[in-house]
């Protein structure tokens, strides 16, 4: 089994976005990450920002 590692998720962010992207979600989705953003104290964009962010440099290299 092929071990990767990852750096712990962190919500933190400092760097302010500049580009209008539209994107759409499940109601659920919604929900879940407007409840995360707040228990964070952060805007649900800055959530979505941090977690595309972790995903990009969490990603497993594709041949």
């Amino acid at each position: 089994m092929k071990v990767i590692n990852r750096k712990k998720f962190n919500p933190s962010y400092s760097d302010v976005p500049n580009v209008r992207f539209s994107l759409r979600l499940t109601e659920k989705l919604q929900d879940e990450l407007g409840e995360y953003a707040q228990r964070c104290n952060m805007s649900v964009n800055t959530l979505i920002i941090k977690c595309i962010e972790y995903a990009l440099n969490n990603k497993e290299n594709i041949n």
